[in-house]
Formats: structure tokens, C-alpha cells, sequence
């Protein structure tokens, strides 16, 4: 892209005549262009040797523009990489809504504004980049891409799109093709002694719409929900948007507080939960928790939607059994996606509903549509079906072991001893405790802008507070990468808090 011709260089030269420096213009420019969407978060900018040349500026003029933006948490700057518009956005920064007042709306748009505008001022507090580069060091939304095998899945499409499955082209079955819910079922029950014929197997595109799949089906409008809190943002704000009343209910040691679940919603109808490793704490449901999360079901007549991600990653053995596999009275639902051990934009997951239930899931994925791609489907399934994905596994396991440990070495090579590691045990991701007077949103900023993609464990909270510390994400990292990372933080631990700007 030609700087030059972009309408940054116009609000440039509509500056250029005032008395401010050039570096001081530039800035200005840049931060407008931030200001009002023009530069969106995560947009790579050009070089400050093209932004020179296109601009016809000192590069000292460019970098001090640059270097105030970064200062300010609005520019993240990488060595050998480039400078990207922060993402998410101090809020101070984003444009005031228009003075002019929107055209009246009909009753029913007038009705759905009114109930989307609070989701939409709290989803903006959690969104995160979806750049196509790679995310920071440590950041909770990167992946191990480079262990991938590229070239085996290549393969493997490219049989899907062969000339003899030309009438493959189609929408396909809509709770997905037969061969990939057999090797889903076959793997579930080799890695976490899943009970379940293909036919409990239901594909669908991510457990976004798992779960409104399942609460179309088997849920009422107001109905309350019990989730984890701490939790992934996007599920409250979700059940919120479906019509239901979702209750954060606390963590301890032992996982789901299901004493104080009862105390909170007695009545709910449903409770989602990340038995294995719980997103962001990494805390293990234990069995005697699990037992008592069952009978309550069986009591109540709730749901319990067991969620499964990285559940493949356990790095201690041996590995727990899933609650779908001691469910006695066809209560839990099982979701699972294998994008985290293979990568995000496959959008390829899994229901395992009880058998009662297939009839009515079944009808209901063909009404609601969005059916995955069918070729997808059927390398999916060959890929596991020929050991591929066993091989993967298995490798991956070993690079991810030898990760964790780098980021255990780490912690207690770099970090003060008052900063404590939480549970490791399965998947990718882990939750550094910070003792006071260190706050998570303070240093978040600041480690960002230091290359690190730390992200801050108090705003991932819902209805419960207290929580102070830093979600990391390890698997996608080499060991030297987490060291130098984890040693950046402790350098930033020692450095007095910052003072807000004026």
C-alpha cells in the first residue's frame, strides 16, 4: 500500500501548516486516524523508513512520533516485525458517538437495541485481535501453528476435493458426514472413556454454537444458567443475548463451588462447566465435586454441559475420566473442538448428546443450518481415521511437556516468590496470581507494549471478584521464547507503577 495516498497523509498535510514539529504532526495524525476507526486495532502499519519517504519527514521525526504512541499503550512495536495499532483499545482513545441522533427505529429494531445495547458496551471490553499474524509471546489466543503437519492435512483435502467425491458438493448431513462422527466417537472413547455410539455425535462449526444449539432445545427464555467464574467472556454475554440469566458461580480448589451454586440459583436449568482444565484458572473439577455436580442434576432435573478444549494436552496421569462417562441418567452433554490441538480456522467441534436426545438435536441442527463444509468433514476424518491425528498428538504432547516445564522454570527462575503458578495440568494455558499492590490491567499495557501477550484475569470475572493475576498461554512458544518472556515480566514486576498521564 502507497502510504502517501491514503487519507492519513490528508489529515498529515491538513496539519502540516501549524507551528507543531513534524514528529509532533505525525502524532497527531495518527492518533485521529486511531481515534476514528481509520487505522482499526491490530493494523500493521508501514515501516517508519516507507513512512519517511512517503511523507517526506526526518526518520527522526517518525520514530518519535511512533515511540509517544507506543509510550501511550496505542502502537505495539516488534523488532524485525513492525508496529501494529494496539488491540483492544484504551477506551480514553475511541471516538465519541455522533452528535446526530440515528433514525427512529420500528418497534421490533427499537426492542433488540435496547436489549444488545449493554451486551454490546461489555463485549467491547473483551474483544480480542484476530490479526493473521502470529499473537504475542504467552498471549491466550495463540496456538502451537508451527507444530502443525501442513503438509499431511494438505494431502488430505485435496483427497476430500477429488473427482470421485464430485457429489460431495453438496450441504451434506446436517448433524455431519457419518465417517467423521465415528472417528470423533472412536477417539473420545480412547482418550477420556467416552460412552457413545456415532449417531450421540453431532458436528457442528464451535461451541458458540454448541451452546446455543443446546439452549434452543432444551432451555426457556429466563431460564438461569450456572457458569464458571472466572469464565471465557463471550459465554455470559451469550446467554444473555439467547434470553437467559447467567449466575457466576466461584472456584475453589476443588472446581465448581456447587454449594454455593445452589445458595446463588437453586433452580437453575443448566451449567456450563470446564471440568478437566477451567479457562482462565486451569483449576481440575475433582471426582467427589464431580459426584456432587451429577446428583444435583439428577435432583433438579438441570443440564450439565461439559466442555472439552486442549482436553487432549493432560501432562499428568492418569488422565480423569469425562463426566459424560459417569452420567447415569443422560444429563450431560459433552462439547468438545479440536481447534486448539490443530488450528482455529478448521471450525470443526462436536455435541455428544444422550441418546434420548438425538432425535430432537438432530431436527434442530437441520432448522437452525450453518452446516460445516463437507469437505473439511472428510479429511477431517481420514486424517484421524489413518493415524495422522494420533501421530500429531503424541508430538505434540512431547513439545508441549517440555514447554510447561520451561514456563515452570521460568516463574521460579524470574518472578518474585509472592507470585504463585496456578494449575498446569492439562491444556496450554496457565494463571499467574500477583500479590497487591500489583493490579492485572495496569501491567497488562505494559507488558504488550514489551512484546509480551499476557492478558488480565480480573475482567475475565462475571459476577465474582478478587481475582488479580495474569493468563498466559505456553504451547505455541519455544522454551527460550517463555523464558525471555516470563524474564521481561519480572523486569516489569520491579518497576514502580506508572503514573497516569495529565
Amino acid at each position: 500500500m502507497k502510504f502517501a495516498d491514503g487519507a492519513l497523509f490528508q489529515a498529515f498535510s491538513l496539519a502540516d501548516a501549524g507551528t507543531a514539529s513534524r514528529g509532533v504532526q505525525l502524532y497527531q495524525a495518527l492518533l485521529q486516524a486511531i481515534a476514528d476507526g481509520r487505522l482499526a486495532p491490530g493494523t500493521r502499519l508501514p515501516s517508519a523508513r516507507q513512512m519517511a519517504r512517503e511523507l517526506h519527514l526526518a526518520r527522526g521525526a517518525v520514530d518519535e512520533a511512533l515511540a509517544r504512541l507506543q509510550d501511550e499503550g496505542l502502537l505495539l512495536r516488534r523488532v524485525g516485525d513492525g508496529s501494529y495499532v494496539a488491540s483492544p483499545l484504551p477506551q480514553r482513545v475511541l471516538a465519541p458517538a455522533p452528535a446526530s441522533a440515528p433514525p427512529e427505529p420500528n418497534a421490533a429494531a427499537r426492542q433488540a437495541l435496547q436489549h444488545m445495547a449493554p451486551l454490546m458496551q461489555q463485549s467491547g471490553r473483551f474483544e480480542f485481535a484476530r490479526e493473521f499474524f502470529s499473537p504475542p509471546v504467552l498471549h491466550p489466543r495463540s496456538w502451537p501453528a508451527q507444530d502443525f503437519p501442513l503438509a499431511t492435512w494438505r494431502r488430505a483435502m485435496n483427497d476430500a476435493l477429488g473427482e470421485d467425491l464430485r457429489d460431495h458438493l453438496g450441504y451434506g448431513p446436517s448433524t455431519g458426514v457419518p465417517a467423521l462422527r465415528q472417528a470423533i466417537a472412536r477417539h473420545l472413547g480412547l482418550t477420556r472413556a467416552v460412552r457413545c455410539a456415532p449417531e450421540q455425535v453431532i458436528i457442528i462449526t464451535g461451541p458458540l454454537q454448541g451452546v446455543e444449539t443446546v439452549v434452543r432445545v432444551l432451555l426457556t427464555p429466563g431460564d438461569r444458567v450456572w457458569v464458571q467464574d472466572p469464565g471465557h467472556p463471550s459465554l455470559p454475554l451469550l446467554l444473555q443475548l439467547l434470553h437467559l440469566d447467567p449466575v457466576g458461580v466461584p472456584l475453589d480448589a476443588q472446581g465448581l463451588d456447587v454449594a454455593r451454586g445452589r445458595a446463588l440459583a437453586p433452580r437453575a436449568a443448566l451449567v456450563y462447566l470446564h471440568p478437566l482444565a477451567q479457562y482462565p484458572t486451569g483449576i481440575r473439577t475433582t471426582a467427589a465435586r464431580g459426584a456432587e455436580l451429577l446428583q444435583w442434576a439428577e435432583d433438579s432435573g438441570a443440564w450439565i454441559l461439559e466442555g472439552c478444549y486442549n482436553d487432549e494436552l493432560v501432562h499428568m496421569h492418569p488422565v480423569p475420566p469425562a463426566l459424560q462417562q459417569r452420567d447415569r441418567h443422560g444429563r450431560v452433554i459433552l462439547m468438545g473442538t479440536l481447534e486448539g490441538v490443530m488450528f482455529p480456522s478448521l471450525r470443526i467441534a462436536y455435541l455428544v448428546v444422550p441418546e434420548r436426545l438425538v432425535d430432537v438435536f438432530e431436527a434442530a441442527r437441520g432448522l437452525l443450518g450453518d452446516h460445516n463444509h463437507v469437505a473439511t468433514q472428510l479429511a477431517l476424518a481420514a486424517f484421524m481415521d489413518q493415524g495422522h491425528f494420533a501421530r500429531h498428538l503424541r508430538r505434540l504432547r512431547q513439545r508441549c511437556t517440555e514447554r510447561r516445564q520451561a514456563l515452570i522454570d521460568a516463574v521460579r527462575r524470574h518472578l518474585p516468590g509472592n507470585v504463585r503458578l496456578g494449575p498446569t495440568d492439562a491444556g496450554l494455558h496457565a494463571l499467574l496470581h500477583l500479590p497487591p499492590p500489583h493490579v492485572d490491567r495496569e501491567l497488562v499495557g505494559r507488558l504488550h507494549r514489551r512484546g509480551v501477550g499476557v492478558e488480565d484475569v480480573s475482567s475475565r470475572c462475571w459476577q465474582v471478584g478478587g481475582w488479580n493475576g495474569l493468563i498466559v498461554s505456553y504451547g505455541a512458544s519455544p522454551p527460550e521464547a517463555i523464558d525471555a518472556a516470563v524474564r521481561t515480566l519480572g523486569q516489569v514486576l520491579h518497576e514502580p507503577p506508572r503514573q497516569p498521564r495529565a
